[in-house]
């Protein structure tokens, strides 16, 4: 199998929800973590959180260990240890609360994207304004746009979906895929878009999307 079939069975995959339920939202995270990673990877420093923050907060000798894992995630290779850290980030919930929005407005693409990911994993929609506030202030182009409405339609909101709409007509076949799961699962349509579809047949896919957008902002206003 050519390595554009395997990718484009992959990319199907994701499209059709088939990755097991446990592991799926962790994975697909991550690869656009990884997508993110490709424009360029940097490192430096995460300070600790201010102490009038409004979330809990950790204990000082678990918020050094917060802070040790984020300081690792720019130099990080393997799939396997990026999905452990925004495992780890997600089960400390409202504790890493602080250090994940830090990581999210970094200039390093790689610690925006991690950070994005474990956010959009908590499900807690109380951090949706927060995230919708975050300046990307990093290079990483349109997939870094991609990942942060994707965390807020994780997190209840929805007011860049537009975005997530515009990733079905990417030039990277991952993109669409990542951008058409995200729509499914918080909508459960697909308009017939396939992300490795024929590009005409992707097109009438968008513009339906498209138009479902506007009539549901028209019954909103």
């Amino acid at each position: 199998m050519s390595s554009k079939q395997s990718t484009n069975l992959q990319a199907r995959s994701i499209s059709a929800g088939s990755c097991k339920a446990g592991t799926r939202g962790l994975l697909l995270a991550l690869s656009s973590v990884m997508l993110a990673a490709c424009v360029t990877t940097g490192t430096g420093s995460i300070s600790p959180a201010d102490s009038d923050s409004i979330w809990v907060q950790p204990t000082p000798q678990f918020r050094r260990k917060l802070v040790e894992q984020a300081d690792r995630v720019p130099y990080i290779q393997r799939t396997e240890e990026m999905v452990e850290i925004i495992r780890f980030f997600v089960q400390a919930r409202e504790s890493a609360y602080d250090l994940l929005l830090e990581m999210a407005a970094s200039p390093h693409p790689k610690v925006v994207g991690t950070a994005l990911a474990a956010l959009g994993e908590t499900r807690d929609e109380r951090l949706a304004p927060y995230v919708a506030a975050v300046d990307l202030r990093v290079g990483g182009g349109r997939q870094l746009q991609y990942e942060r409405a994707r965390c807020l339609v994780k997190l209840g909101d929805w007011s860049e979906m537009s975005i997530l709409i515009s990733g079905l007509r990417d030039d990277d076949l991952w993109s669409r895929a990542l951008c058409a799961k995200a729509l499914r699962d918080v909508t459960h349509l697909s308009h017939g878009f396939f992300p490795d579809g024929d590009e005409g047949e992707r097109e009438v896919a968008v513009q339906a999307w498209e138009a479902w957008l506007v009539a549901r902002e028209a019954d909103l206003y």
